[in-house]
């Protein structure tokens, strides 16, 4: 299950890393909090630097594509928000990329075919 939520990165927090089953594993939590009548915070994962938290900064709006999943450890199940992508968004909620001009042809010039 894929979702996506926007919002702008309130704190990243310091990258942990381990050695599994599969080798050696990094991950870094961050926070956004999400605007609204009443504005909440969620806190992600970015496991194996996958979605590229590291890339950005606190204050960055950001789109984050995330799945939710839930472990059992030591009888109790704990549920984390994993994501995968991190889109910067511009400050209308855009994203930052670049979009193509269209350049109109000028009026004065005929059409070339």
């Amino acid at each position: 299950m894929a979702l996506e939520i926007e919002g702008k990165i309130v704190k990243i927090f310091p990258e942990r890393s381990g050695e599994g089953n599969n080798g050696t594993w990094t991950s870094q939590d961050f926070m956004i909090e999400v605007p609204g009548n009443y504005p909440t915070k969620a806190a992600f994962d970015d496991f194996n630097n996958a979605a590229g938290i590291q890339s950005c900064q606190v204050g960055d709006q950001v789109r984050v594509s995330f799945n939710i999943r839930s472990n059992e450890w030591q009888g109790k199940y704990i549920t984390s928000l994993r994501a995968w992508r991190i889109e910067k968004l511009g400050a209308n909620g855009g994203n930052t990329t670049e979009q193509p001009q269209n350049n109109p042809a000028p009026q004065n010039e005929a059409a070339p075919f």
